[in-house]
């Protein structure tokens, strides 16, 4: 199964908003921006239970599309690209239905009494 990186997930996301173009890079900023929105993301799908990234450096593929999807969904109203809700609920709808039943490879944490 082929990982990816969150810097080439951002760059997704910052390509579906129109901000970045073939050939080009994120200037500092604008990285920046990215870098803490998907931080952002990551907490709330979290919190939502969606799912958790356990390793920003091997996110695997299958997700990358749709969490880009609601990365450039965030991202979009700085842009001129306004948030929509139901682009939101139905991309989670989708990654609930990726991770369901499978490994996070997170460490348990231990309860001791």
């Amino acid at each position: 199964m082929a990982d990816i990186t969150s810097r080439q997930l951002i760059d997704e996301a910052a390509t579906r908003v129109g901000n970045l173009g073939i050939g080009q890079t994120l200037n500092a900023d604008e990285l920046a921006y990215f870098q803490r929105s998907y931080r952002f993301l990551l907490d709330q799908l979290a919190e939502d239970e969606v799912l958790t990234i356990g390793d920003d450096e091997a996110i695997p593929a299958s997700w990358a599309p749709y969490i880009a999807t609601l990365l450039a969904n965030l991202c979009g109203p700085a842009y001129g690209v306004p948030f929509d809700v139901n682009t939101k609920l139905g991309t989670e709808a989708i990654l609930r239905k990726l991770v369901r039943g499978k490994e996070t490879f997170e460490r348990q944490q231990a309860e001791y009494f």
